[in-house]
Parts: structure tokens; sequence; C-alpha cells
């Protein structure tokens, strides 16, 4: 027999450890193979309440490992600086320990960044968040003051490397301090065009949360947003099995199980089409975005097709229209309920 789709009602909250006692007791009673996948749709939700943010400054030629909107974990990789490659052959002339300080402006407008060598010795209290005005020191060292109102957005231990090369002239290497090998590299090191002074750098994600990225002429920002995690249906639960009198009452004897949504005491088999929604909900499925007209003439009560996304083929009604992020929400008929979903405009088109 095949498998099928049935929607399983759950105390709220209990949705994970009713799946926990499912797989064990299936393990028990040898019957794991009368069971598919067990899934709880979620959603991702910035967390407007935390303040606090993740932010990577990077190059513009940096690599970027994710895209705007996506969701990410602790660990996950985000960018790559390239290698430094050396661009004439030459000898090293000096090597020295410097700090890069990027501010921002209030307005987010601009940016500036200041390169201090660490012999000017660094202020103590500068780190990144921190206030700064026009005229403060940067260093006890005189001459590196601050000449705009911000914040420090990064700060960076780098060194210098200065190459006189065979043209007699000098070339200039700004390398991050780690990627940089102090062991192959001194003063006085003659060094082949195109040989790797410093290694490419890696940047991961210090904490999980949804990923920003904002586009600067010399620089790109990868911002982690924190967020927090809710259930898309608060006390269901979707389970794939081959259903007979023995599953049944197997599972609907675990604790924390109401009951699955029924007719007259039959589950009810999900629609294909719901399965498939089900499926690119929770990214077991992965579908291609297609291009569509963006239309802005769509009125509140409306009743359109989805056309894109995971719930592509339903039809439903508009229920608020938000044209300045281009989205509206709509509510479908969805398991047997009505459901709301926000829509982008290019997912959704007049029926005729």
């Amino acid at each position: 027999m095949r498998k099928k789709w049935y929607i399983l009602q759950t105390f709220s909250g209990m949705e994970y450890k009713v799946k926990e006692l499912i797989e064990e007791k299936a393990r028990i009673y040898e019957k794991e193979h009368m069971f598919g996948k067990i899934l709880i749709p979620e959603e991702s939700e910035i967390d407007l309440t935390n303040k606090k943010i993740d932010r990577i400054v990077v190059s513009e030629n940096a690599v970027i490992f994710v895209k705007n909107g996506e969701t990410v974990k602790k660990g996950d990789l985000l960018a790559e600086e390239p290698a430094v490659i050396v661009k004439n052959a030459g000898t090293i002339t000096e090597i020295k320990n410097f700090r890069k300080i990027i501010v921002e402006t209030k307005d987010k407008k601009f940016t500036k960044t200041f390169l201090i060598p660490e012999s000017a010795k660094i202020m103590g209290g500068l780190k990144v968040n921190s206030k700064i005005h026009a005229g403060i020191p940067l260093a006890r060292e005189e001459g590196y003051e601050a000449d705009l109102d911000g914040i420090v957005i990064s700060i960076e231990k780098l060194k210098k490397v200065v190459i006189h090369n065979e043209m007699n002239s000098d070339d200039i290497y700004f390398i991050f301090k780690d990627n940089f090998d102090t062991s192959a590299f001194k003063k006085g090191t003659y060094v082949e065009k195109g040989q790797i002074l410093g290694n490419k750098r890696q940047y991961k994600a210090k904490s999980s949360g949804k990923i920003e990225i904002r586009d600067f002429a010399s620089r790109k920002e990868i911002i982690i947003l924190k967020t927090r995690i809710s259930r898309l249906f608060p006390g269901y639960m979707f389970i794939e099995m081959i259903l007979n009198k023995e599953t049944q009452e197997m599972v609907k004897n675990i604790p924390y199980v109401i009951n699955f949504i029924n007719i007259g005491g039959t589950p009810v088999q999900l629609k294909s089409k719901e399965v498939k929604a089900l499926l690119r909900l929770t990214g077991e499925e992965t579908y291609e975005v297609k291009e569509s007209k963006l239309r802005a003439d769509y009125e509140i009560g409306e009743h359109i097709r989805i056309v894109n996304g995971p719930f592509e083929f339903f039809t439903g009604k508009i229920t608020y229209i938000d044209l300045h992020k281009q989205t509206v929400k709509v509510t479908i008929n969805m398991f047997g309920r009505e459901t709301e979903v926000e829509l982008g405009l290019t997912e959704i088109e007049k029926i005729d």
C-alpha cells in the first residue's frame, strides 16, 4: 500500500513531543515501514524586540554565499574574501600592524575607513557599535581623530606589507592579520609575482537569523537579523502513513494527541496540491520561481489565482494590499480550513 498524508490535531506546543513519541512507538512495534515524513510547518519572523544584530563588512570583491531573506544557522558560511596575490615580484621592505576602523554616519548614507598603525595605540574603549563624534581621538598618538559623527561598524586587525618591486616602486598590501603567515614572510623576503601573500578569509554566522545584504560602492554588508520561530498551524501536524485500524489507533493513543482531522470518523486525506504546498513550505521540495507580470490593480475582496511559490494552483480572496511592499494577504482554503497567507504581487494573477 502507498503512504498517504493526514492531519493530526494535538495539544498546542506539544507537536514535536508527539512526533518523537510516534517515531519511538513505530520502532518499538516494528511499524516504521508504515510511516513516512512527519511535518510541523514553521516560519521565521524578524524579532523586532531584539535590537541586537550581527553585521559583517566585506570588500566588493568578496564572494557572498547567502541571499537576501535567507535564514541561516550559527556556523553557516556567509562570505569569503579572496586571497591576496603578489602583483609584482620584489622584496618585502616593511611589515607593520594596523587597525582598519569603519565608521558609518547615523543616517547610514556614508562611511569612512580609518587605517591606524598599532604603534599609535588605539583608544581602549573603541569597539564595534561605539558612538563617536567629530574631533574625538581614535588613538593616543596625535593625528588620528574622527572627522564625522557616527557609529563604528567594523574593526579589523591588518598587516601592512610593502614590497619594493623590480620596477623600483613600492606595492602596498593590507592583509588580515590572521591570514598572514609571519613565519613565511619577513622583512627582506623575496616574493614572486602570483605568490599568495594572504590566504582566503571566511566569514561564518555567529548566530541564527535572517539575512539582509547591503551593497555599497566599496564594500558589502551582511546583516543577520534575529528571528523567532512560530508554528504556521499551531496544534496541527502532518503525517505520511499507511492508515489502517491498527496504525490509526496506535497514533490516537499517544499522549497529547487529540485526533485525526476527520469527517464522520474517517481521517481526511490531503489533496495532491495541499501535499505539494506542505512540502514546499517545509523545504522538503524545491520549486522554481517563475517570471510573471507585476500588476497593482487588485482590490480587496477580489478572487485571484496563485501562480508562483508554495501555494501555486490555489485560488483565494484578497484581504489586504500593501503596494509599498508589493505584497497582498490572501485567504485560501487549505487543509479544510480558511488560512491567510502573505504573497508577492508577482505570485498572483487575476481570474478572468
